[in-house]
């Protein structure tokens, strides 16, 4: 059994991986919500994304995106654009941090199952991926975080 103290000292030292993850995101997001009309304009990179990558898609996943995400790529741009962009705040500000790790953790997946990648290929997204797990298993908002000062005031321990 760990003791508080020694919890205290693991979630600190992974601030510097919080910090990094939540801002790559934040700025992924805002490059998107920047290209203009609140991300809605991303919707012809992302078309021609799922286009390119469509044979290399898991074979479960394919339908989802022929039926479902390419005739709606417009609002699943602004969903992508805006979900980095709060995932990156949440994640970078320690503020329900686990809620943010369990989104990006969904985003990653999806890109993934995208371009047709498994969990054990190694490459970025598998890292992001697995420090987003990090993040979650350890409630990382803890270390300097908005959920730090959550949880001691308002004993609020859902997310944090």
């Amino acid at each position: 059994m760990t003791s508080e103290k020694t919890h205290s000292v693991s979630v600190l030292a992974l601030i510097p991986l919080r910090l990094s993850i939540g801002l790559s995101l934040l700025v992924a997001g805002q490059q998107k919500i920047a290209s203009g009309n609140w991300g809605a304009a991303f919707e012809a990179e992302l078309t021609d994304f799922i286009n390119a990558n469509l044979g290399n898609a898991f074979e479960f996943y394919r339908p989802f995106l022929e039926g479902f995400v390419l005739p709606n790529a417009g609002k699943f741009a602004v969903l992508v654009a805006w979900g980095e962009l709060m995932v990156g705040f949440s994640i970078f500000l320690g503020l329900f941090t686990r809620f943010g790790a369990v989104a990006g953790i969904f985003i990653v997946l999806n890109y993934t199952f995208a371009i047709g990648m498994g969990i054990w290929v190694p490459s970025l997204e598998m890292v992001y991926l697995w420090a987003l797990v990090t993040l979650f298993i350890c409630s990382a908002g803890r270390g300097m975080g908005i959920d730090q000062v959550l949880r001691s005031r308002r004993r609020i321990r859902l997310f944090t």
